[in-house]
């Protein structure tokens, strides 16, 4: 009673109608958690079934326990995405944070893991179109201007489309989206499509009530968290980097690089970071790198990748220079 007489107070005081019914959202489900709270455990009454997850996946077949990253060597590294962990994948503008999540998800729904797809940033016809240029193998200057290319190139992006139109990939695109909205959409989607895997590109875009930047982004990075940890969901959550100084436009990122970084880093199970060095010119070098700059459960590298910006792809580096000499 209490949190809908808030709700009828807060719009007849002119709050935004999403902002209230966000806040009721919220209100209504650490009801629903409050009154459904069981007591402390026993460790005992727990461990036969932790053991048995374990051994089901000692005795597993597949190297790959969690999910993929859609890159083999990140897969070995790592052991894939597990169960409840927030993974941050940082990048500066133009780096491809959003291609490596797109691969991910591509990855993923091969898999049969269905995959849900927050997009504040880039339009449907973007992520579709990025997609048929990545499973299709087909130059993304053709998919975006299909006039400056061989008609020939056609039934490969039908192709590309039926299959890409076959996945378990469910995508909310919204510009203006705040966590109280993602939340609710995200529970809603989880429950109706059982989903394997939540990506969120990206964090700085959401908007969220609070008095400055850093605040903001701790509010939202600690409520994708407890999403994460609440439904069990594996999530990637895609971040804007600190720009570096002009002086030095190839300086390497760590994890203090992350924009407000303090949650973020936190929060964080794991933190992959894009490094894609240019020349004098600023031509990119091609000696392109995932840093893996945080592994709560394993050790921190530096993974040899490079991105052809052509097919909107990263490739372990050796996949990679197989690939051109193939070209």
């Amino acid at each position: 009673m209490a949190a809908c007489n808030a709700t009828i107070a807060a719009v007849a005081d002119g709050s935004p109608s999403q902002e209230a019914i966000g806040q009721l959202s919220e209100t209504m489900l650490q009801i629903q958690t409050g009154s459904d709270d069981a007591p402390a455990e026993r460790v005992l009454k727990f461990s036969d079934a932790v053991y048995t997850d374990w051994e089901r996946l000692a005795d597993g077949s597949d190297d790959l326990i969690g999910l993929s990253t859609g890159l083999e060597s990140l897969d070995l590294v790592t052991t894939g995405i597990r169960p409840s962990e927030t993974w941050a994948i940082g990048g500066r503008t133009g780096e491809g944070k959003s291609t490596f999540v797109l691969q991910a998800s591509a990855a993923n729904c091969r898999r049969d893991v269905s995959v849900g797809y927050f997009s504040i940033e880039m339009s449907k016809e973007e992520i579709l179109q990025r997609l048929w240029s990545h499973e299709g193998k087909i130059p993304f200057g053709y998919i975006r201007n299909p006039r400056h290319g061989s008609s020939d190139m056609r039934p490969q992006v039908r192709r590309a489309m039926a299959t890409v139109g076959s996945w378990p990939l469910f995508v909310v695109v919204d510009g203006s989206l705040s966590i109280q909205k993602l939340l609710a959409k995200a529970r809603l989607l989880i429950r109706q499509e059982k989903l394997g895997l939540l990506v969120v590109d990206y964090v700085q875009q959401i908007s969220a009530v609070a008095p400055n930047e850093r605040e903001r982004i701790t509010k939202i990075s600690g409520q994708l968290r407890a999403l994460a940890k609440d439904t069990g969901l594996p999530m990637l959550a895609v971040s804007q980097l600190n720009r570096p100084l002009q002086r030095n436009a190839n300086e390497r990122p760590n994890k203090f690089s992350l924009k407000e970084s303090g949650s973020l880093e936190n929060d964080s199970h794991t933190i992959l970071l894009i490094y894609r060095p240019s020349d004098d010119f600023g031509r990119p070098t091609g000696d392109d790198e995932i840093i893996i700059a945080k592994q709560r459960h394993g050790l921190v590298s530096n993974e040899a990748v490079r991105f052809d910006s052509r097919m909107m792809t990263f490739f372990d580096r050796r996949t990679a220079i197989q690939h051109s000499e193939r070209d």
